[in-house]
């Protein structure tokens, strides 16, 4: 499969929306350590890797299919993230990082853990919708508009999605998934219940 086709399936599985930063890492390439100005410090500590890991897997948790952890969806977003965005999206995760320690993410109770997500990520549309309109003014003023980069929480969701949804066990077992396809059916009703199709 192309990176384009999965790029198209993953952003589907998210509502049709992929941060610009996103769409370009896939869209260009992954980009060698020299050619990467980093603002992050990688690989990630043994604190920072469990950190992004407890987070995913409250986006994803295990339930009757592979959670994050299973998925090593962890090692996927530092690896893209290491690779593959800028040093301004780097920053913005490596802030809100340093704010989920900040809060002893790690060692809070799961209700608490969930709060904190839940105010990341009003705060993370927030900035965004703040970000489109400082973009509308600039434009309309002619002058050139440089975002701070993606949200923290946005972009942690996006890579979470994108790590799972095209892991072998994200893309086997939590979706309906056939190794060797037979004839192209564009069109296929889902029964109740069913799970949607792999990529």
């Amino acid at each position: 499969m192309k990176r384009r086709d999965a790029l198209g399936r993953v952003a589907l599985l998210m509502g049709g929306t992929l941060s610009a930063p996103t769409m370009l890492a896939f869209l260009e390439g992954c980009k060698s350590s020299t050619e990467t100005a980093s603002a992050m410090t990688f690989p990630f500590s043994a604190d920072r890797k469990a950190l992004v890991s407890e987070v995913a897997e409250i986006i994803i948790p295990k339930t009757d299919t592979p959670g994050a952890k299973d998925a090593k969806v962890g090692e996927f977003i530092e690896m893209i993230l290491k690779d593959c965005y800028e040093a301004k999206d780097q920053e913005s995760f490596n802030k809100g990082l340093a704010e989920l320690e900040k809060k002893d993410f790690l060692k809070a109770k799961p209700e608490e853990q969930t709060k904190i997500l839940k105010e990341m990520e009003a705060n993370a549309k927030e900035e965004l919708s703040k970000a489109g309109e400082e973009k509308k003014k600039y434009t309309e003023a002619g002058k050139e508009y440089t975002d701070a980069g993606v949200p923290f929480f946005r972009l942690m969701k996006e890579l979470t999605l994108l790590g799972y949804f095209t892991s072998e066990p994200g893309a086997t077992q939590a979706l309906e998934y056939v190794a060797v396809p037979g004839r192209y059916d564009g069109c296929i009703d889902l029964k109740p219940g069913q799970k949607n199709w792999a990529m």
